[in-house]
């Protein structure tokens, strides 16, 4: 199918697994809309889309804030004149016990990783609806099905992810719109490297510990997860709705 004149919305564009999927759908032939924190980062994003002959627009944005979504939304479809996709991908994974966490810091995680998610979906669904329909795609993680010492807000938030988009796949099944969520593994990005840095281990030993502990023998690539979400958004995959894909090298295969 060809991806032209379909717009796509990716938050946390600006590095790591966002950045690779903004740049597989402009590829394809999408405009992207590329959302994230710092300017600087989704704004370089776009520009390399733009550089290599794609479409792209950068918005700068707390995805935790209702009237940024909004913003956002607004602002893609007075630019593109609509929303094919949205892939809720931002996220922040800090490792403290749950002891050692307030009530500001578990806030922040939940409200970052999982109330984003509802934010959007909830201001992208009217203009999917409009359209005549449209995919949803949020990036979860396999914190979702099994986690780690010192992941308790990452792990729940990520399972909240899983279980709205099951519960918006069943809303708008008969509407045209399909949700379905991504779980990767452990995967080379500067959250997964920020994510350890707590730890009195140092970073680059974790790192190798990382690659070692996965049964494919390294942890993933932000293009591969990239080409998970691809799948999951195209409308050559018609037929899945509600589902939950996991790309993690076998890690949660492995007992």
């Amino acid at each position: 199918m060809s991806w032209e004149n379909k717009t796509v919305i990716v938050t946390g564009g600006g590095s790591g697994i966002g950045r690779a999927v903004a740049k597989k759908f402009a590829e394809a032939g999408a405009s992207v809309v590329v959302v994230g924190r710092t300017a600087a980062k989704v704004e370089a994003v776009a520009a390399e889309i733009v550089t290599q002959g794609g479409r792209a627009a950068a918005k700068a944005a707390n995805v935790a804030s209702e009237a940024d979504v909004k913003r956002v939304v607004r602002e893609t479809l007075a630019e593109f004149g609509r929303i094919d996709v949205l892939v809720n991908n931002a996220a922040v994974c800090p490792q403290v016990r749950l002891t050692d966490m307030s009530l500001d810091e578990w806030n922040g995680v939940i409200t970052n990783n999982l109330t984003s998610v509802f934010l959007f979906c909830r201001e992208v669904v009217p203009a999917m609806l409009e359209q005549g329909g449209g995919a949803i795609v949020n990036v979860s993680s396999v914190h979702a099905l099994a986690t780690l010492d010192g992941y308790s807000a990452y792990a729940a938030s990520k399972a909240g992810i899983a279980g709205l988009t099951r519960a918006i796949a069943l809303d708008y099944a008969k509407m045209n719109i399909r949700a379905n969520t991504v779980l990767p593994g452990a995967v080379h990005t500067q959250m997964l490297e920020s994510s350890v840095k707590n730890l009195d281990t140092p970073k680059e030993e974790i790192m190798k510990q990382w690659d070692d502990s996965q049964p494919i023998g390294r942890v993933g690539r932000p293009e591969e997860i990239a080409s998970v979400v691809f799948f999951a958004a195209s409308p050559d995959n018609s037929f899945m709705t509600g589902s939950t894909l996991v790309a993690d090298g076998g890690m949660t295969a492995e007992l």
